[in-house]
């Protein structure tokens, strides 16, 4: 056994293991179906500090190459191979790979109704299983299946009006059920909002309400980035720890929402998930951490690490859990879709983004494209109500949320 050869030769080793097998269906100008299986290996080595690391779909000769990698690395006391935490499996295989390509067959007939009501630019399906094992000298021995099954379409909306820029709409779950009757009703909605006139944007607005699409387009990426303990240690986050931002607000990262798409039972080193409260009552509390930051930081580990076999564990959320005690009205400017936030400054929490897609439904508009500026702190501080029912999109778990003091023109 690899693991045993490493610990022979007095390393500290891990393996991490991932297998997907996969349906994928596109339907778009062609038809396109796609059933991909891989598997693949990670081995970290550590010893004295350095650390060796070599992936690949075999572990063959991945122990040599590892600690053949080890010789370039420099020693760091905080290059560690973690002890074993006991760990619940939950149950996250809802389906097998057979199954989900059954129910993919059926989900094309939802693909086919809409198509009669807006012009249909990308439907793709996706079902998958993967099953994530690690392994390490210490005693750490865990393994899991997960499901996963989603449906996404681009379309945009034709009349006598114009065209509508391209909307992205998107369901998921671990099970074979996603809420197929929310997609319709909200692609139906916007193809009525997209029929009338699109207006200029009369003056320059400081507040919006932003969905749960949009905020996991706009906030999600800089808010995953900003409560990275790794980035707060190296000054990379506009966030301070002990800060008082919004009373009104919390956040989880909460990976044990068992139907939502990033749950699991344990992180990429193999222990156990953890319910994490990052802002309390307005406050910051605490940052994401695996085991190498929470070390040089000094801090509980929220086992936070991530990873594919082909890279060594980061920090990454699982669910952002959303609550706004505040509730309000769903009046203003509805901001449904933005791009561009991968030109954001990441490290000061600054953005500037097209919103291609938003109304205002109690007036009755739709407006043209529009720009939106501001800062990930002053949205924090600016989110007031909390203005409809939570749901799970993408990483969040969210309603639609009345924001003051950003930038809209």
């Amino acid at each position: 056994m690899i693991i045993q050869r490493a610990k022979n030769q007095g390393f500290s080793a891990e393996i991490f293991m991932a297998e997907l097998k996969e349906v994928q269906i596109k339907r778009e100008k062609q038809y396109t179906n796609m059933y991909i299986f891989d598997k693949g290996y990670g081995i970290r080595v550590i010893k004295d500090g350095k650390l060796g690391f070599a992936y690949g779909n075999k572990l063959d000769n991945l122990l040599d190459l590892a600690i053949e990698s080890l010789n370039a690395s420099k020693e760091d006391k905080f290059n560690v191979i973690p002890s074993p935490e006991k760990v619940s499996i939950n149950n996250l295989r809802f389906f097998s790979i057979n199954e989900g390509e059954e129910k993919i067959k059926e989900l094309l007939s939802f693909g086919s109704e809409i198509r009669e009501h807006v012009n249909v630019v990308t439907e793709y399906y996706e079902a998958m299983n993967i099953k994530v094992k690690v392994v390490n000298t210490e005693g750490i021995d865990v393994e899991e299946e997960r499901s996963l099954l989603s449906l996404s379409i681009s379309f945009n909306v034709k009349s006598d009006k114009g065209i509508s820029p391209e909307i992205y709409e998107y369901s998921s779950s671990r099970t074979l059920n996603l809420e197929l009757e929310k997609l319709r009703n909200k692609i139906l909605q916007t193809k009525e909002i997209y029929e009338r006139d699109r207006l200029q944007l009369g003056q320059p607005l400081t507040e919006g309400i932003f969905t749960p699409k949009a905020l996991s387009e706009l906030f999600a990426p800089l808010f995953s980035h900003a409560i990275s303990l790794e980035n707060y240690i190296r000054g990379k986050t506009s966030l301070n720890e002990g800060e008082i931002l919004n009373e009104n607000l919390e956040i989880i990262d909460n990976p044990l929402i068992t139907t939502a798409p990033y749950s699991r039972s344990f992180d990429a080193e193999g222990l156990p998930s953890k319910v994490n409260y990052l802002i309390k009552e307005g406050k910051v509390i605490q940052f994401l951490s695996n085991t190498y930051w929470s070390l040089k930081g000094n801090r509980e580990n929220t086992h936070s690490a991530t990873r594919s076999y082909a890279t060594i564990p980061y920090i990454a959320p699982t669910i952002l859990d959303i609550n706004v005690k505040t509730k309000c009205e769903s009046d203003g400017i509805i901001i449904d879709q933005v791009q561009g936030v991968h030109t954001s400054n990441f490290d000061t929490g600054e953005f500037s983004v097209v919103i291609p897609v938003a109304w205002n439904e109690k007036e009755g508009k739709a407006y043209r494209e529009l720009n939106l500026s501001g800062n990930l702190k002053e949205f924090i501080k600016g989110i007031e109500g909390s203005c409809g029912e939570k749901e799970i999109y993408g990483n969040l778990r969210v309603s639609p949320i009345k924001v003051k003091g950003v930038n809209i023109l």
